[in-house]
């Protein structure tokens, strides 16, 4: 039987789903209201707003930088947006889409010429952000009761990487891989596949820090150190409306994420999973465990944050928007996949 990391999405995150909406009414609670433990950000960013409006709710010194390109704008205009932007912080640069998920869409650009190939397909609003050669990720789970901030558990990211056996090509080898899926074909396009590295050489497939992406997540907790969690709370207090999430960071090495040394890629909110759920190590029952506590620490957040005044769409029409959002999003994959080949 698969480990439940590779269940369907739907089935694994149900008994959260039923124990969250036990867990409300217990506690006399909307589900909507739930919004409100990140009360400042757009329904406490459940994936309906934008995520560049989201980062910039914080203070910026540990963000990369960062613009919204409108999807309305003209293909001239994205152009010259995007070639500006390079100009300023170099080749390469990220787009990705502005209601971003599980690292769909996301494209590396290397050149001018490569802007004019990508940006007939930038139909909906992305971002544009500079590219971070930090190659250590972890996604880190911060959430803040009666005012103190802590970090609940931090996931680290195994990109997906070959070794060579100087027999199969990098398209060979990355179709062997256990965790192999069609959507490999957004990063190994960055790379040359026909290549037949040597035998023992490793060769490092995906940027990208995301599970659907190929990377395996591992339960990293135990690098939690006073300086990490000193500036994870840092960031997280310039922005009090903020009580549970997880921030998504890079970092030159372990030893610099454990001093505090990291850039922050995004920010996910109250529909945040504790990722470091799916470490292959973690049984089901551990998995649920972690799972459960954050439906706990989401509800406390809520609780204490309910008489904050806060916009709310009525319930149907929230679903329309997550409806909508999902399918903007599984668009712009699917463009970056047919650019891919």
């Amino acid at each position: 039987m698969k480990h439940f990391e590779f269940w369907n999405p739907r089935l694994f995150e149900s008994p959260y789903y039923a124990y969250l909406a036990w867990l409300c009414l217990k506690n006399g609670l909307g589900l909507r209201t739930l919004a409100k433990a990140n009360y400042a950000l757009d329904h406490g960013e459940i994936g309906i707003g934008s995520k560049l409006a989201t980062q910039l709710a914080f203070d910026q010194s540990r963000f990369l930088p960062s613009e919204l390109v409108p999807g309305n704008n003209s293909p001239e205009s994205k152009v010259s947006q995007l070639s500006a932007f390079a100009e300023r912080y170099c080749f390469p640069i990220i787009v990705k889409p502005d209601m971003g998920c599980v690292g769909k869409g996301v494209t590396k650009i290397n050149s001018t010429e490569h802007i004019h190939a990508v940006v007939s397909s930038l139909s909906t609003d992305y971002i544009v952000q500079q590219f971070t050669p930090n190659n250590v990720e972890f996604g880190v789970f911060f959430v803040r009761h009666s005012g103190r901030g802590r970090i609940t558990g931090i996931n680290g990211k195994e990109f997906p990487a070959v070794v060579g056996d100087s027999k199969r090509s990098l398209q060979e080898l990355a179709e062997a891989h256990p965790r192999f899926t069609e959507h490999w074909d957004l990063f190994l396009q960055y790379l040359d596949t026909s290549y037949v590295p040597a035998k023992g050489e490793p060769v490092q497939l995906s940027f990208i820090g995301s599970h659907t992406m190929g990377c395996k997540f591992t339960d990293d907790s135990h690098l939690l150190t006073q300086a990490l969690e000193a500036e994870i709370i840092r960031i997280a207090d310039s922005q009090p409306g903020f009580n549970f999430g997880r921030l998504d960071v890079k970092s030159p090495s372990v030893d610099s994420f454990q001093q505090g040394d990291f850039v922050v890629i995004e920010v996910n909110g109250v529909a945040s999973l504790p990722t470091h759920m799916f470490d292959p190590q973690h049984s089901l029952r551990q998995g649920y465990d972690i799972f459960l506590e954050h439906a706990r620490h989401l509800v406390t957040a809520a609780v204490e944050q309910r008489h904050q005044a806060m916009p709310l769409l009525p319930g149907p029409e929230i679903l329309r928007k997550v409806r909508a959002s999902q399918q903007a999003l599984n668009q712009a994959h699917s463009d970056s996949l047919a650019r891919a080949q």
